[in-house]
């Protein structure tokens, strides 16, 4: 079974972060410049204290169809945020991304964030295991 040290050694270790007081306008423009679709948000030692993602951007425009550009990352984020090691298995972190309604998932290792996976990552590493599996099936089969 695939593991989440074996994604991020393909995808790469290391995490984009926001910082808690980024402007909500900065922090889009961020995101899109960086092509992901969250990222993690931290306070002023460098810990997390959240994730912000396009999605609570879009939710608070939503629900509230307030004016965003004086919002900070912190003021919008999620602050629940579900989290994995690096010896999850990808099933394991899907089934945590499914139970906690997440896209996003930071990775620590011995209390540091080491990276993030994304639902993509993880049905990429999936389908790739998978694609192993049925061609190692077929090889045992002709042989």
């Amino acid at each position: 079974m695939t593991t989440i040290r074996q994604v991020l050694d393909q995808k790469g270790w290391g995490a984009i972060v926001l910082s808690a007081n980024h402007f909500i306008p900065q922090a889009a423009r961020f995101l899109t410049a960086k092509r992901i679709g969250a990222a993690p948000v931290v306070d002023d030692r460098g810990a997390l204290v959240g994730m912000l993602s396009e999605r609570d951007i879009m939710r608070f425009v939503g629900e509230f169809d307030g004016d965003i550009k004086d919002r900070t990352a912190s003021d919008l984020m999620t602050t629940l945020v579900a989290s994995c090691t690096p010896e999850a298995t990808i099933l394991d972190a899907m089934l945590l991304m499914t139970t906690h309604r997440c896209r996003h998932l930071p990775v620590f290792e011995d209390g540091v964030l080491a990276g993030v996976v994304s639902i993509g990552d993880l049905v990429k590493a999936r389908l790739e295991e998978a694609e192993f599996e049925v061609d190692s099936l077929r090889a045992y089969i002709v042989s």
